[in-house]
């Protein structure tokens, strides 16, 4: 069974931008300081081509983010599932 993935974009206050990737069910992987939107954009294609030969296609998450994708629990842990920065 195919795997949902969605990513969301996030703003920093130094004007780059961040891509948080979410892989159903409990993966979220982290690629942080896009310089650009277009450099994010860039690498969505990218990730867009790889998951489909998967057969997962990915698409832009709708709405506000989850507790699990954004808040470390208060031990400093992930909540639940794992989260993964991407370099």
């Amino acid at each position: 069974m195919p795997r949902r993935v969605y990513y969301r974009i996030s703003d920093r206050p130094d004007g780059r931008f961040d891509a948080i990737v979410t892989i159903e069910p409990d993966t979220v992987v982290r690629r942080d300081g896009f310089d650009s939107l277009a450099e994010l954009e860039e690498w969505v294609d990218g990730l867009r081509v790889l998951m489909a030969a998967l057969g997962a296609p990915v698409s832009r998450a709708d709405g506000a983010e989850t507790a699990t994708e954004t808040a470390p629990a208060s031990d400093g842990s992930t909540p639940s599932g794992r989260l993964r920065t991407a370099r």
